[in-house]
């Protein structure tokens, strides 16, 4: 393990474009935040009775969860660029040639999705103890699963990234569909299934991306907008499904390949 990130280390240490999306993405991360902050307070500082962010503990997990989705097609393009530019400069060839077997090779990009996970989970943390601690008297880890479920959801999105780069080969086409598909057809499929096939309404819960978003409800009225969604736990088995699948397709897809 330590060979193969060592390995993408230096793939990555001198790459400017990695090195600038992922400061967009933390600098994004806690400036997304910070305006939400703004507005919350703006509507205690006027005696509203309206919590649209609520950053005091125990709710801040939540909020910090759910506004950092938002962002999460910034590790997903990165996830896209460093596969995509193997192809391009022909390395995934060298790195087989030198002696990896493919098998490692998608490893790799598998440690080097759960690396960037790790990152952007802790961010999530430090900005909503940050947050939390500002807006609150009292410190509470209530709550804290939510930084958990948003793990879980930044691997769907990498790994649902990750396949896109592995069957498509090409940066520019693999971002086109991955922001097609994650905003419009996703979105479309699953409605139309839902109200012209099934009729309940359930079904658009069922796709990768959508169970992810799902597993960290919106802050306010998620019981209007999710009131037919399953529970925590059922989507959360549908994260690993689809996680465990994108692997597997990859590991598959990268096998089969002529190099």
């Amino acid at each position: 393990m330590a060979h193969l990130l060592k390995l993408e280390w230096l793939k990555v240490k001198n790459y400017r474009a990695f090195w600038i999306f992922l400061a967009l993405y933390v600098i994004s991360l806690y400036g997304i935040n910070q305006i939400a902050f703004n507005v919350q307070g703006e509507i205690k500082k006027n005696n509203m009775p309206v919590t649209i962010f609520p950053y005091d503990f125990p709710s801040v997990y939540q909020t910090i969860a759910w506004v950092s989705s938002w962002l999460l097609y910034f590790p997903g393009m990165l996830m896209i660029l460093v596969i995509t530019n193997e192809y391009n400069f022909k390395t995934h060839r060298q790195n087989i040639i030198d002696g990896l077997t493919r098998q490692q090779f998608i490893l790799a990009k598998i440690f080097f999705g759960l690396i960037i996970a790790i990152i952007t989970t802790a961010c999530c943390f430090l900005i909503a103890v940050y947050f939390g601690s500002s807006f609150s008297k009292t410190f509470s880890f209530n709550g804290i699963e939510y930084i958990g479920y948003s793990f879980i959801q930044t691997l769907c999105y990498l790994f649902t990234a990750m396949i896109l780069a592995v069957l498509m080969r090409r940066s520019g086409l693999a971002m086109a569909v991955f922001f097609l598909y994650g905003l419009v057809f996703e979105q479309l499929i699953g409605g139309l299934i839902d109200f012209k096939i099934i009729g309940d309404g359930t079904v658009r819960y069922y796709f990768p991306l959508q169970a992810s978003d799902t597993l960290i409800p919106v802050t306010f009225g998620s019981k209007i907008i999710y009131n037919n969604a399953p529970s925590a736990t059922i989507l959360f088995v549908i994260c690993l499904v689809y996680i465990g699948l994108f692997l597997f397709l990859s590991f598959y897809k990268f096998q089969e390949d002529d190099l």
